[in-house]
Protein backbone atom coordinates (compact mmCIF):
# COMPACT_ATOMS: atom_id res chain seq x y z
CA UNK A 1 0.00 0.00 0.00
CA UNK A 2 1.26 3.49 -0.84
CA UNK A 3 2.31 5.99 1.80
CA UNK A 4 -0.38 8.54 2.77
CA UNK A 5 0.99 11.47 0.73
CA UNK A 6 1.43 9.59 -2.58
CA UNK A 7 -2.05 8.10 -2.05
CA UNK A 8 -3.53 11.59 -1.55
CA UNK A 9 -1.85 12.86 -4.73
CA UNK A 10 -2.98 9.78 -6.66
CA UNK A 11 -6.55 10.14 -5.40
CA UNK A 12 -6.62 13.80 -6.45
CA UNK A 13 -5.08 12.89 -9.82
CA UNK A 14 -7.69 10.18 -10.43
CA UNK A 15 -10.50 12.58 -9.59
CA UNK A 16 -9.07 15.22 -11.95
CA UNK A 17 -8.57 12.59 -14.65
CA UNK A 18 -12.21 11.55 -14.39
CA UNK A 19 -13.37 15.16 -14.59
CA UNK A 20 -11.03 16.23 -17.41
CA UNK A 21 -8.74 14.46 -19.87
CA UNK A 22 -9.62 10.89 -18.85
CA UNK A 23 -7.73 8.14 -17.05
CA UNK A 24 -5.91 6.83 -20.12
CA UNK A 25 -4.55 10.27 -21.01
CA UNK A 26 -3.39 10.89 -17.43
CA UNK A 27 -1.74 7.49 -17.27
CA UNK A 28 0.12 8.11 -20.55
CA UNK A 29 1.17 11.58 -19.45
CA UNK A 30 2.29 10.40 -16.02
CA UNK A 31 4.38 7.68 -17.68
CA UNK A 32 5.93 10.41 -19.83
CA UNK A 33 6.78 12.35 -16.65
CA UNK A 34 8.35 9.25 -15.08
CA UNK A 35 10.45 8.81 -18.23
CA UNK A 36 11.59 12.45 -18.04
CA UNK A 37 12.48 11.99 -14.36
CA UNK A 38 14.79 9.14 -15.34
CA UNK A 39 17.15 11.78 -16.78
CA UNK A 40 19.50 12.69 -13.95
CA UNK A 41 19.90 16.35 -14.99
CA UNK A 42 16.15 16.98 -15.01
CA UNK A 43 15.53 15.13 -11.76
CA UNK A 44 18.46 16.94 -10.08
CA UNK A 45 17.06 20.30 -11.19
CA UNK A 46 13.68 19.51 -9.65
CA UNK A 47 15.15 18.10 -6.43
CA UNK A 48 17.66 20.92 -5.81
CA UNK A 49 16.44 23.14 -2.95
CA UNK A 50 18.66 26.03 -4.12
CA UNK A 51 16.93 26.20 -7.54
CA UNK A 52 14.13 28.80 -7.49
CA UNK A 53 10.61 27.45 -7.86
CA UNK A 54 10.04 29.51 -11.01
CA UNK A 55 13.00 27.84 -12.72
CA UNK A 56 11.64 24.40 -11.80
CA UNK A 57 8.17 25.23 -13.12
CA UNK A 58 9.64 26.67 -16.34
CA UNK A 59 11.76 23.52 -16.79
CA UNK A 60 8.70 21.36 -16.35
CA UNK A 61 6.78 23.44 -18.88
CA UNK A 62 9.63 23.24 -21.40
CA UNK A 63 10.44 19.55 -21.10
CA UNK A 64 6.87 18.36 -20.58
CA UNK A 65 5.05 20.72 -22.93
CA UNK A 66 3.20 17.81 -24.57
CA UNK A 67 1.77 16.67 -21.22
CA UNK A 68 -1.72 17.76 -20.11
CA UNK A 69 -1.61 21.05 -18.15
CA UNK A 70 -3.14 19.53 -15.01
CA UNK A 71 -0.50 16.77 -14.98
CA UNK A 72 2.22 19.43 -15.33
CA UNK A 73 0.59 21.32 -12.44
CA UNK A 74 0.79 18.24 -10.24
CA UNK A 75 4.46 17.72 -11.15
CA UNK A 76 5.15 21.39 -10.44
CA UNK A 77 3.43 21.10 -7.06
CA UNK A 78 5.52 18.05 -6.15
CA UNK A 79 8.72 19.82 -7.26
CA UNK A 80 7.96 23.04 -5.37
CA UNK A 81 7.08 21.09 -2.21
CA UNK A 82 10.28 19.03 -2.46
CA UNK A 83 8.34 15.81 -3.00
CA UNK A 84 9.23 15.00 -6.62
CA UNK A 85 11.00 11.81 -5.49
CA UNK A 86 7.56 10.39 -4.58
CA UNK A 87 6.28 10.67 -8.17
CA UNK A 88 6.89 6.97 -8.92
CA UNK A 89 4.76 6.01 -5.91
CA UNK A 90 2.05 8.43 -7.00
CA UNK A 91 1.97 6.85 -10.46
CA UNK A 92 1.96 3.31 -9.07
CA UNK A 93 -0.94 4.14 -6.74
CA UNK A 94 -2.78 5.96 -9.56
CA UNK A 95 -2.48 2.83 -11.73
CA UNK A 96 -3.77 0.59 -8.93
CA UNK A 97 -6.76 2.87 -8.34
CA UNK A 98 -7.47 3.21 -12.08
CA UNK A 99 -7.27 -0.57 -12.56
CA UNK A 100 -9.59 -1.11 -9.60
CA UNK A 101 -12.07 1.30 -11.16
CA UNK A 102 -11.80 -0.54 -14.51
CA UNK A 103 -12.24 -3.96 -12.86
CA UNK A 104 -8.70 -5.03 -13.77
CA UNK A 105 -6.43 -6.98 -11.43
CA UNK A 106 -2.68 -7.20 -11.93
CA UNK A 107 -1.20 -10.68 -11.69
CA UNK A 108 2.49 -11.47 -11.32
CA UNK A 109 2.92 -14.96 -12.74
CA UNK A 110 6.10 -16.99 -12.26
CA UNK A 111 6.57 -20.18 -14.26
CA UNK A 112 9.35 -22.75 -14.50
CA UNK A 113 9.59 -22.15 -18.27
CA UNK A 114 8.37 -19.35 -20.57
CA UNK A 115 4.63 -19.53 -21.20
CA UNK A 116 3.23 -20.16 -24.66
CA UNK A 117 0.18 -18.20 -25.81
CA UNK A 118 -2.30 -21.02 -25.08
CA UNK A 119 -1.08 -21.58 -21.52
CA UNK A 120 -0.88 -17.83 -20.87
CA UNK A 121 -4.53 -17.46 -21.91
CA UNK A 122 -5.62 -20.43 -19.74
CA UNK A 123 -3.88 -18.89 -16.73
CA UNK A 124 -5.42 -15.48 -17.47
CA UNK A 125 -8.92 -16.99 -17.71
CA UNK A 126 -8.44 -19.08 -14.56
CA UNK A 127 -7.24 -16.10 -12.54
CA UNK A 128 -10.09 -14.02 -13.96
CA UNK A 129 -12.62 -16.66 -12.87
CA UNK A 130 -11.01 -16.82 -9.43
CA UNK A 131 -10.97 -13.04 -8.88
CA UNK A 132 -13.99 -11.98 -10.90
CA UNK A 133 -11.84 -9.38 -12.66
CA UNK A 134 -10.13 -8.90 -15.96
CA UNK A 135 -6.46 -9.93 -15.54
CA UNK A 136 -3.40 -8.03 -16.70
CA UNK A 137 -0.32 -10.25 -16.32
CA UNK A 138 3.39 -9.80 -15.95
CA UNK A 139 5.50 -12.94 -16.31
CA UNK A 140 8.83 -14.15 -15.04
CA UNK A 141 10.67 -17.45 -15.23
CA UNK A 142 12.13 -19.27 -12.22
CA UNK A 143 13.36 -22.82 -12.97
CA UNK A 144 13.63 -23.55 -9.23
CA UNK A 145 9.85 -24.02 -8.97
CA UNK A 146 10.32 -27.17 -11.11
CA UNK A 147 6.97 -26.93 -12.91
CA UNK A 148 3.57 -25.27 -12.74
CA UNK A 149 3.08 -21.60 -11.87
CA UNK A 150 2.92 -19.26 -8.92
CA UNK A 151 0.57 -16.29 -9.29
CA UNK A 152 0.28 -13.25 -7.08
CA UNK A 153 -2.89 -11.19 -7.54
CA UNK A 154 -3.02 -8.27 -5.15
CA UNK A 155 -2.14 -9.74 -1.78
CA UNK A 156 -3.35 -13.21 -2.73
CA UNK A 157 -0.78 -15.91 -3.56
CA UNK A 158 -1.80 -18.92 -5.64
CA UNK A 159 0.98 -21.52 -5.57
CA UNK A 160 0.42 -24.14 -8.26
CA UNK A 161 4.11 -25.03 -8.53
CA UNK A 162 5.35 -28.60 -8.63
CA UNK A 163 7.55 -27.79 -5.65
CA UNK A 164 4.47 -26.80 -3.56
CA UNK A 165 2.57 -29.93 -4.64
CA UNK A 166 5.54 -32.15 -3.72
CA UNK A 167 5.88 -30.42 -0.34
CA UNK A 168 2.16 -30.94 0.30
CA UNK A 169 2.41 -34.64 -0.60
CA UNK A 170 5.46 -35.06 1.66
CA UNK A 171 3.66 -33.40 4.58
CA UNK A 172 0.59 -35.55 3.97
CA UNK A 173 2.67 -38.74 3.96
CA UNK A 174 4.53 -37.69 7.11
CA UNK A 175 1.23 -37.26 8.98
CA UNK A 176 -0.15 -40.73 8.11
CA UNK A 177 0.20 -43.42 10.74
CA UNK A 178 2.58 -46.25 9.81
Amino acid sequence: MAAPKPRRYATAALQLALENEGIERWERDMERVLEALSYEDFRSLLEAPQVPDGVKVNGIGTLLGDVAPLVRNMVSLLAVRGEISSFGSVLETFREMANERRGVALAEVTAAVPLDDERRERIRRGLGDLTGKQISMTESVDPSILGGVIAKVGDRLIDGSARARLRSMREGLAQRPA
